[in-house]
């Protein structure tokens, strides 16, 4: 982990804790062409989850957020000590894992407005 991504661990434990009980959509995108997201090289998966934890495992120096989603537990885990970038503002969190020269993965995080219906 880059070290001067140590002081904004706190800020993003608290922006995602915020959201706790509120529904967050997380978006997962893994490149083969490190520093572009392009299409041709980027896998994309999304998941919607009632936030209920978020932490840092101390082992494995991994962030973990847990929720809901049908009834069900879900979690999302991502390697702070792979971070390359971090981005914390009001309504969304982005995570940047490098993995070496050939992948990395940016995670997405934000909360949603409530269905009328749900």
């Amino acid at each position: 982990m880059r070290s001067d991504l140590v002081p904004q661990l706190e800020p993003l434990l608290e922006r995602l804790g915020s959201w706790r009980g509120s529904l967050v959509e997380v978006v997962e995108q893994v490149t083969r062409s490190p520093g572009t997201l392009d299409r041709h090289a980027t896998t994309r998966s999304a998941l919607v989850l009632r936030l209920e934890h978020v932490g840092i495992a101390f082992s494995g120096a991994s962030l973990m957020v847990l929720g809901k989603a049908f009834g069900r537990d879900v979690g999302y885990e991502a390697s702070c000590d792979l971070l390359e970038r971090l981005s914390v503002e009001p309504e969304s969190v982005v995570l940047v894992e490098q993995f070496g020269r050939v992948a990395e993965r940016h995670s997405s995080f934000r909360p949603l407005a409530e269905a009328a219906d749900a």
